[in-house]
C-alpha cells in the first residue's frame, strides 16, 4: 500500500526522552526515531500494531469517526495521548493536554480503504 506515517511528540523538560519513544514504539514499533531541540520525530509504514489495539481496546467505531473526519485527500492526522500511550494504549487526544500529544500523519492513496480496514463500521458486521 505504500504508507509513510510521520510521528511527532513534542519532548517537555519533566519528561523521559526514552520514555515518550518507548511510547511511540508501543503503537509503532516499527517507528525510526530521532530528537532534535525538543522535538522528537519518528517515521514508519507499519500501521499493524495500531490497527491491532484498535480491535483489543474495542475502539473501532470511535477511530473510525475520528480518522474519517481528519481526513483530507491523500492525508491523516490525528493526536494520540502520549500519557495513555505508556501503557500500550491508544487514546485519541481532543483539546489541549498539559505534555501534549503524539502526532500522526498517515500519508497515502486510498486512505478510505484503509481506515475501512483498520476500524470498520462494526455496526454493519
Amino acid at each position: 500500500m505504500g504508507l509513510k506515517i510521520n510521528i511527532t511528540a513534542e519532548l517537555h523538560l519533566t519528561e523521559d526522552e526514552k520514555k515518550v519513544i518507548d511510547a511511540i514504539h508501543t503503537i509503532f514499533p516499527d517507528a525510526n526515531c530521532t530528537v532534535n531541540s525538543g522535538n522528537i520525530t519518528c517515521t514508519s509504514c507499519d500501521i499493524s500494531t495500531f490497527a491491532r489495539l484498535l480491535k483489543e481496546q474495542r475502539i473501532r467505531d470511535a477511530a473510525r469517526s475520528i480518522m474519517l473526519s481528519n481526513l483530507r485527500g491523500n492525508r491523516l492526522v490525528f493526536e494520540l495521548n502520549k500519557q495513555v500511550a505508556t501503557v500500550g494504549k491508544v487514546s485519541f487526544s481532543v483539546g489541549d493536554v498539559p505534555l501534549g500529544d503524539i502526532r500522526v500523519e498517515v500519508i497515502g492513496e486510498n486512505l478510505h480503504h484503509l481506515i475501512d480496514e483498520i476500524a470498520p463500521n462494526t455496526r454493519l458486521l
